[in-house]
């Protein structure tokens, strides 16, 4: 427990004392999720998903690496790596590892803020089985 708090109190002093600027957007993915991404516009980003719409015990997190091709005047491609984890089980945690691939698309080509996104993901179930996982949302972009 000591250790704990010598981690959380040694985190909470970098955060303090450190400067950092960050483009950050927030995603509804439809029914289903909700995450919160670095700056796309980076060639590595990372996205944290938490699929929350069911009870507690059921509740999975996701922690996702992409990497970002060049975007396009009306669309970005990225491809990247997850973990995703039942935090509240009461046995294993880790519940897949995911391969997402991820289509941002702009309607509105004067403001890139708004995107939709369509996300397909092969999900290798930890001793069950392989799925096909795709997901549909929207995202806004805060910052520059």
């Amino acid at each position: 427990m000591k250790n704990i708090k010598t981690v959380f109190l040694y985190a909470i002093l970098v955060a303090l004392c450190t400067e950092t600027f960050s483009q950050v957007g927030l995603t509804s993915y439809s029914i289903f999720g909700i995450g919160i991404n670095t700056n796309p516009n980076q060639r590595i980003s990372g996205e944290f998903k938490a699929f929350a719409n069911r009870d507690i015990e059921d509740v999975l997190v996701e922690i996702d690496a992409f990497y970002n091709f060049k975007p396009r005047d009306y669309h970005r491609f990225s491809i990247g790596i997850g973990l995703n984890i039942g935090p509240f089980r009461g046995f294993d945690h880790v519940n897949a590892i995911t391969f997402p691939a991820l289509i941002e698309i702009y309607p509105l080509q004067e403001f890139k803020k708004i995107s939709l996104l369509f996300e397909l993901s092969p999900e290798f179930v930890i001793e069950d089985a392989l799925f096909l996982r795709n997901l549909w949302g929207i995202r806004y972009t805060f910052g520059e």
